[in-house]
């Protein structure tokens, strides 16, 4: 029998060993009622040893149903099996110790029947275990791979065919340059956007790198960032963003700090419903902290659904629940505030490069 006929059969040898262990359980019960004249002490021996043995068949069966991986199965099996054969052992040399030194064992099988079943089902339990965790890791390994593939797929296909647009914009800007009294926006708007596009390919690749735990850090100046989104932030929405900004902010990170800053910037204009609504970007560096606090005049967040804000496993909060994953994964913190009147304050507060 090959190896990948006994991981397709070894539920129903799991099934056959319990049933197995009960027959030889009801057997010797049997007789025993015959030898003592008593009925209560075999019967209760018999549920001592017997159900577990009955417990373990249907354990078999329960696997055969399951929709457990021919390898999987074969792995409960193994781990049922070796079991069995250490409990089996253990009681075994036990009894085999008391016979050596002369002691009476007047009746060894029920004991030893109990070990190998008590054997078989934390065996089985332990596979069962062993192989939900070998089945999560290779679930996890291969979405990871396939993150890791198709994030690879999108910056190189996608890189190459913006490349190409902006260098089509550029031909399109000469020949309409050439063109007495003809002037448009088009050929500047495409290449703005084309480099936007290329930006956030390297920003998605920096927060994939992140979110997984192997991030490439440098430092990065948060102050120019920051300033950079507030402007394009006002272009894009109908509200007034002022700002605070020193000179120059350094702290470690990567390409991923701007998509924190884009989701927290991007949440604020977004649920602002003032009649006119305003965003106020603000650093403050101290010798070891950098700061960042972006506050507006929206409706608020109540308290009690601020800590779910963040979090993965919360109510869908777009693109903020990955901002407390990148923040913490630059040693940062992230945290929300009330603003006075109105409105609500995100501060990021992350260590200062050296």
């Amino acid at each position: 029998m090959t190896q990948q006929s006994l991981q397709m059969r070894s539920p129903f040898l799991v099934v056959i060993g319990g049933l197995l262990l009960f027959l030889v359980a009801a057997v010797h019960h049997g007789q025993e009622i015959f030898t003592i004249g008593s009925v209560a002490g075999p019967v209760v021996a018999l549920l001592v040893d017997g159900l577990p043995a009955l417990g373990l068949a249907y354990a078999g069966y329960w696997l055969a149903e399951n929709d457990s991986s021919p390898t999987n199965r074969w792995v409960i099996f193994r781990w049922c099996l070796a079991g069995v054969v250490l409990f089996g052992t253990i009681m075994g040399a036990t009894l085999f110790v008391r016979a050596f030194e002369g002691r009476v064992i007047t009746e060894p099988l029920f004991p030893l029947l109990v070990a190998i079943n008590a054997g078989g089902i934390a065996g089985f339990v332990a596979g069962y275990y062993q192989s939900r965790a070998r089945a999560k890791a290779h679930e996890a390994k291969t979405v990871s791979e396939a993150f890791e593939f198709v994030n690879s797929l999108i910056r190189h296909d996608l890189r190459n065919d913006l490349v190409v647009i902006r260098g089509h914009a550029g031909i399109l800007d000469d020949e309409l340059s050439s063109t007495d009294d003809v002037e448009s926006e088009t050929p500047d708007v495409i290449v703005d956007k084309v480099d936007e596009a290329l930006t956030r390919i390297e920003t998605s690749n920096a927060v994939a790198q992140t979110l997984v735990g192997d991030p490439d850090l440098e430092t990065v100046d948060v102050a120019d960032i920051a300033a950079e989104m507030a402007s394009q932030l006002e272009t894009s929405h109908r509200l007034t963003v002022t700002t605070d900004l020193p000179d120059q902010a350094l702290v470690t990170a990567n390409a991923g700090l701007r998509s924190v800053l884009d989701n927290v910037l991007e949440n604020a204009a977004d649920h602002n419903d003032a009649d006119d609504p305003r965003i106020h970007v603000a650093i403050e560096t101290t010798e070891e902290t950098v700061r960042l606090s972006v506050a507006d005049n929206g409706p608020g967040i109540p308290d009690d659904q601020r800590a779910q804000l963040f979090d993965p496993s919360g109510d869908d909060q777009g693109g903020l629940i990955f901002v407390g994953k990148l923040v913490e994964e630059y040693d940062g913190t992230v945290h929300i505030e009330d603003n006075e009147p109105r409105g609500t304050v995100f501060e990021v507060e992350l260590p200062r490069a050296g």
